[in-house]
């Protein structure tokens, strides 16, 4: 699965090796009813997605990033959630902004344990390289499993977020080695894999929901289709 000359293997954070804990609806829900009367899941489910899509369009993803950029992104998301509370940007942002900063508001998937194993044995340099800020950092520092990667990049610390060309250009210059020797596995095509191959890397899907397996055989046959991580190692 891994070309002969990779030296590092890297791996996106949200949905490849963590996913939310509760959902992400589930969350807004339960501290904005902390603030917000009346609230429903799939009400708010929809604003987030149509307000997320909007603000971390790939049309943005062309402008640089920073710290605060990236905060202000976050704020307007949870603004366009929870329209109809004022203070949406205040109290109720801080809370949703710290929670996704703690261990606790992420899982690791149980196949990422013994493939970070496998892999270390074998010599590879891992690493996350994720459209995140700061938090990263913090999480994968306090995870046990996590913190055995070597480097951990996210688009606030790069200054572009993926599927801009500098994301993955920014990683190369960092890491100091041929495009060649890097692979990233993902599990989105548009925001991973071809921004992965676009930068001379390799690229290998996870497909966590096995949803793709018709896409695969026909028009995406190039590229590498995993449903698991214990088919990478």
């Amino acid at each position: 699965m891994l070309a002969d000359d990779i030296r590092i293997v890297l791996f996106d954070a949200v949905g490849t090796v963590l996913a939310p804990q509760p959902s992400i609806a589930q969350t807004y829900v339960d501290i904005g009813s902390r603030y917000i009367d009346g609230l429903e899941q799939e009400e708010v489910l929809i604003r987030f997605k149509q307000v997320f899509s909007r603000v971390f369009s790939a049309e943005n993803s062309r402008m640089p990033v920073t710290e605060e950029s990236t905060l202000a992104a976050w704020v307007q998301v949870v603004e366009g959630t929870f329209p109809e509370f004022k203070a949406a940007g205040g109290e109720l942002f801080q809370e949703l902004w710290d929670y996704f900063a703690s261990s606790e508001a992420w899982r690791v998937y149980d196949d990422v344990k013994d493939c970070f194993t496998r892999l270390s044995s074998r010599g590879f340099q891992l690493g996350i390289a994720s459209n995140f800020d700061r938090r990263l950092e913090g999480i994968v520092q306090r995870d046990s499993i996590l913190s055995q990667v070597q480097h951990v990049f996210h688009s606030a610390q790069l200054g572009w977020s993926k599927p801009a060309r500098g994301f993955c250009d920014g990683i190369t210059e960092r890491l100091a080695v041929p495009a060649e020797q890097i692979v990233l596995i993902g599990d989105r095509l548009d925001n991973d894999i071809q921004p992965a191959l676009e930068a001379g890397w390799q690229g290998i899907w996870i497909d966590r929901t096995s949803t793709g397996e018709d896409a695969i055989a026909t028009e995406l046959a190039n590229v590498s289709r995993i449903v698991t991580l214990d088919d990478l190692c």
